[in-house]
C-alpha cells in the first residue's frame, strides 16, 4: 500500500519537474511590463516632486497666515493694554473727583455750621445768665410771696 502511494506521488510530480517553455511572446510581454513599471516609477517620482513642491507652498502659506495672525493678535493685545490703561486713568480720575467732592462737602458743612456754632455759644452764655437770674428770683421769691406767685404763674418755681 505504501508502494502504491509512493508511486502515485512520484507520478504526480513529474510534470512539475518538467522545464517551462519560455516563448518569444513571453519575452515581449516581460519587456513591455518592465517598460510600464519604469514609466510608472518615473510618474511616481514626478508625483513625489510635485507633492513636495505643493507641501512646501502650503507650508509657506501657513507661515504667512500665522505671521499675519500673530501680528493681529499683537495689535489686539496692544489695544487691550491701551484700553486697560485708559480705564484705569478714568477710574482714578473719577475717584479723585469723588474725594474732592466729599472734601468740598465737609468744608462747606463746617463753613455753614461755624456761624450757627457761634450763635449757639452766645445763646449758651445767655442761657447761663438766664439760669442764674431765675435762680436769684427763686431765692428772692422765698421772702416775697407776691413774686413767688408770679413765678408760679410762669412755671419758674
Amino acid at each position: 500500500m505504501v508502494g502504491i502511494l509512493l508511486g502515485l506521488l512520484l507520478w504526480a510530480q513529474e510534470p512539475a519537474n518538467q522545464p517551462v517553455p519560455y516563448t518569444l511572446a513571453d519575452r515581449d510581454r516581460l519587456v513591455r511590463l518592465e517598460e510600464r513599471v519604469a514609466n510608472m516609477e518615473k510618474e511616481l517620482a514626478l508625483f513625489r516632486e510635485q507633492y513636495r513642491q505643493e507641501m512646501a507652498e502650503l507650508r509657506a502659506q501657513l507661515a504667512r497666515m500665522e505671521s499675519r495672525h500673530d501680528s493681529s493678535i499683537g495689535d489686539l493685545r496692544t489695544q487691550l493694554a491701551h484700553m486697560q490703561s485708559r480705564s484705569d486713568t478714568q477710574f482714578y480720575t473719577l475717584l479723585t473727583i469723588l474725594i474732592g467732592f466729599i472734601a468740598f462737602l465737609l468744608w462747606d458743612r463746617r463753613k455753614a455750621l461755624a456761624p450757627m456754632e457761634a450763635k449757639v455759644a452766645e445763646l449758651q452764655k445767655d442761657a447761663d445768665k438766664l439760669s442764674r437770674l431765675v435762680q436769684s428770683l427763686r431765692e428772692y421769691a422765698r421772702t416775697h410771696p407776691d413774686l413767688a406767685e408770679i413765678l408760679r404763674r410762669y412755671e419758674l418755681v
